[in-house]
């Protein structure tokens, strides 16, 4: 993870913490529960700032495809794993996941429904989707300076979530 951008990198280790956070793994091994709510499911908030927040989102693909005998229904499920940056001072028109989303990061993976464990393959896609606000002029430097304002705020829970984890094993 050398060559990833050093603005990104908090970012991206704050979305593979909250992807091993237990009430991610709780909501995934519910897959009963997922299937009679439907496909996208909160998985954890966090939050960054007063008005930002670090969501994770859980959206499984079920990807049936029928047996040869076409009596049953074999079902091959993927997970889409999201982290949206959201600012409550957002509002888009058109969103991907969140009304308010700013920065949204991908990670895909399967989860074994027979075992009820998962989930296996994960892989955090290498690029990320810097949403910014009407009327801004979307150009690279303004995606780059909320990536650099969010990375710090990741970095900044990074640091105080250590330190509180720290605190009770000594």
């Amino acid at each position: 993870m050398s060559d990833v951008n050093p603005d990104l990198k908090p970012i991206l280790d704050m979305f593979g913490d909250q992807l091993r956070h237990p009430s991610v793994g709780s909501v995934l091994s519910d897959w009963r529960n997922t299937l009679n709510k439907g496909m996208l499911h909160f998985g954890r908030k966090e939050e960054l700032a007063p008005d930002i927040d670090f969501n994770t989102l859980i959206y499984t693909e079920l990807n049936p495809s029928p047996a040869k005998s076409g009596r049953r229904i074999t079902l091959e499920p993927t997970l889409e794993l999201i982290g949206v940056i959201s600012d409550r001072k957002l509002n888009h028109r058109q969103f991907h996941y969140l009304r308010n989303e700013m920065v949204i990061i991908r990670a895909a993976g399967r989860w074994d429904y027979f075992k009820n464990s998962g989930p296996f393959d994960l892989k955090i896609a290498s690029e990320v989707t810097v949403r910014l606000p009407e009327g801004v002029n979307a150009t690279k430097a303004a995606s780059g300076q909320v990536l650099k304002e969010v990375g710090k705020l990741c970095f900044s829970w990074l640091v105080v979530n250590k330190m509180s984890q720290g605190a009770g094993t000594a």
